[in-house]
């Protein structure tokens, strides 16, 4: 039997939870724009740790995770389950930047933005000046480090 090489998100895959903040980030202010939702794509296709996702597949694990954030009760229902899901240091810096990074996709950051960054970055306990780090690399439209389970990519020669 053949191997498929597609990428399938369980909601217990610390996938399922970097999409999920980005998901969050977009629908913070009651409306998404299509900036953001290029942003999410723009980050998954440049991120290792999506390596191999198809477009469908992407769709389908955006689809699944406004779903789980639109289904959350609050906050505080959504964010532990996200900050679980995230297995080291590394992981839940690359999460609140992407989340940063969706936020900031249409130029606009509203209060309700500001609010869930806020939030996520305190239920991801990563300091002032973590949060500062990360926020301007998303404003500037930077690269984040790959995560521990991702190996960088080789050096040019």
């Amino acid at each position: 039997m053949p191997s498929s090489k597609r990428i399938h998100f369980s909601d217990k895959s610390r996938q399922s939870a970097l999409f999920e903040t980005m998901i969050l980030a977009a629908m913070a202010d009651g409306a998404v724009q299509r900036s953001e939702i290029d942003e999410i794509y723009r980050r998954v296709f440049e991120r290792p740790e999506f390596h191999g996702i198809h477009a469908d597949d992407l769709r389908q694990a955006i689809e699944h995770a406004a779903k789980r954030v639109t289904e959350a009760h609050s906050l505080e229902h959504i964010l532990p389950s996200i900050a679980d899901r995230l297995p080291d240091r590394e992981s839940r810096e690359l999460a609140f930047g992407l989340a940063a990074s969706v936020a900031v996709a249409d130029n606009q950051t509203p209060p309700a933005e500001i609010a869930i960054l806020k939030a996520l970055s305190d239920m991801l306990d990563l300091s002032d000046a973590d949060v500062a780090r990360l926020f301007e690399t998303a404003q500037e439209h930077g690269d984040f480090p790959p995560t521990q389970s991702v190996p960088p990519p080789p050096k040019a020669r």
